[in-house]
């Protein structure tokens, strides 16, 4: 049977890296280009990838499909080698569509939600990997264990995480689904919650059903969350199953919307210095119950509890065991860029030294991750002073979610806020950071109670007002879904031999 050849333009981004390392280990002949060499695009090459840098028509030679990113047709329309694709009639598919044709035949399970994928997909596929179930991965963030933010299993288990953004995740169909929470996001492209919502709707109810898998068509939900509250009651007549999860006394709203579904439960939750908890099932059949296991985490905060009793859930449902759970669990480092500790210890600043100093690195953008994030550090490191940095990401969401920012850093020290990323939009006045800035300095914590926050401009910048204001002891939390990564590399670079 004919292979079918697949170019990949922009082949160096995280999602489509790994579609394409799973289409290469499928039998396809897979090519890529992009703008310039990265760490994923040299990783591509060692497996037997040919890469080119810049884009080229003549890359389309022989080529059955031109696979892309979603945002590459509002971006760059004028790309050349969409443009010959169009002419030749090649089909342009995103990654998203072809990873949905790459898990027809498997039972795949899809992690999907507002906070949480990339944690909760990287925990559920470690699960099902030590559990002996050899599962085939995709996830948005690098996994340390894998050295990569993908798998290749061969089994009949597939991982995926699911994205809502451009209804992507409509091309999956997978046998189970874990909604971590839903909230209204991606205004650039949904309108309202309503529509927003709706996509959830739609994804559920394309599930895999029919099939003749031994696990039943299953979602499992966080019904602390309102918004999966929501989708639950969207989902009237939907023939697949409802599985809760709920941490004990976290919404006063939560046990009214239980009802007679099965629930795993997360109690005796401990946040202070450390991080753990236990799980019980409440509305379980008869005769059956989890043994009494003390679950350890390695990362702060209550959402981690949530992500970790999400795959747990996962997992136990397809049939993993709760002993190999719990030791995935207590050996989880995190994904990367999730609560990902840089540094640790002194630091160069100019011509002083400041002493144990914690830089954090953290994908969080919007608001409600930034203050779930923030407390978690101020849970896990007491008696610390916390430098939150952020940088807001693309401008229609910083608009929309004004307010819902303004509230974000009361948990800060000091926070610094830098220009905004881009992303796929171009900066048209619709909204600046200052303006971010002057508002949060109206809050009580930062105009009555010495807390205070400052204009960052660009990474650069931004990067030279940590070094002014860093003190021993400090944790930095660096937060964001840009450029700001960077900011952690810069201030580490002044540690270096030699630097200057």
């Amino acid at each position: 049977m004919k292979k079918s050849h697949l170019h990949f333009m922009g082949i160096g981004g995280h999602g489509i890296s790994s579609v394409a390392q799973i289409a290469h280990n499928q039998g396809e002949i897979v090519t890529g280009c992009d703008r310039q060499e990265s760490a994923n695009t040299r990783a591509l090459t060692q497996v037997g990838i040919p890469i080119q840098i810049g884009h080229s028509a003549e890359h389309l030679q022989d080529a059955d499909a031109l696979i892309i990113s979603p945002a590459v047709p509002a971006l760059d329309p004028q790309n050349p080698e969409l443009l010959e694709a169009q002419r030749r009639g090649i089909p342009v598919k995103t990654w998203q569509e072809l990873l949905g044709t790459l898990t027809e035949g498997k039972c795949l399970l899809s992690v999907c939600g507002v906070h949480g994928k990339s944690s909760t997909t990287s925990m559920l596929s470690l699960m099902l990997v030590d559990a002996g179930m050899d599962p085939t991965c995709e996830i948005g963030a690098v996994v340390p264990r894998f050295g990569a933010n993908y798998r290749l299993g061969q089994s009949e288990y597939f991982v995926n995480e699911a994205d809502e953004f451009n209804h992507n995740f409509w091309h999956y169909h997978p046998r189970l689904a874990v909604v971590n929470a839903i909230e209204f996001e991606h205004p650039e492209f949904f309108h309202n919650y309503e529509e927003f919502l709706y996509a959830f709707e739609h994804f559920v109810r394309g599930m895999d059903i029919a099939s003749n898998w031994p696990l039943p068509p299953t979602i499992i939900v966080n019904i602390d969350s309102p918004g999966c509250r929501d989708l639950c009651a969207h989902l009237d007549g939907w023939a697949g199953s409802i599985v809760n999860y709920s941490i004990q006394d976290l919404s006063r709203d939560t046990p009214e919307h239980i009802g007679d579904r099965l629930t795993f439960e997360a109690y005796d939750v401990k946040l202070e210095g450390e991080t753990c908890f236990r799980v019980r099932l409440r509305n379980a059949p008869a005769g059956v119950k989890l043994p009494d296991v003390l679950y350890r985490l390695q990362l702060p905060g209550i959402h981690y509890v949530q992500n970790a009793l999400a795959a747990l859930a996962a997992a136990y449902t397809v049939g993993a065991p709760l002993e190999s759970i719990a030791r995935t669990l207590e050996g989880f480092t995190g994904a990367r860029r999730r609560f990902e500790i840089r540094h640790q210890g002194a630091l160069v600043v100019g011509e002083r030294t400041c002493d144990d100093v914690i830089l954090v690195d953290d994908y969080a953008h919007h608001p409600t991750a930034i203050a779930l994030t923030l407390e978690a550090a101020r849970k896990r490191y007491p008696g610390r002073r916390l430098i939150a940095v952020y940088q807001p990401h693309m401008y229609s969401r910083t608009k929309t979610f004004f307010e819902q920012f303004l509230q974000a850093f009361d948990a800060a020290d000091i926070a610094i806020i830098s220009d905004i990323f881009p992303a796929r939009e171009v900066d048209t006045g619709l909204v600046h950071t200052r303006q971010l800035v002057s508002e949060i300095a109206k809050r009580p914590r930062f105009s009555q109670e010495g807390a205070q926050i400052l204009y960052g401009g660009s990474v650069q910048e931004t990067t030279q007002t940590i070094q002014n204001n860093l003190r021993s002891g400090d944790i930095v939390l660096i937060m964001g879904a840009g450029d700001i990564y960077t900011v952690s590399e810069m201030l580490k670079q002044t540690n270096q031999p030699g630097h200057k």
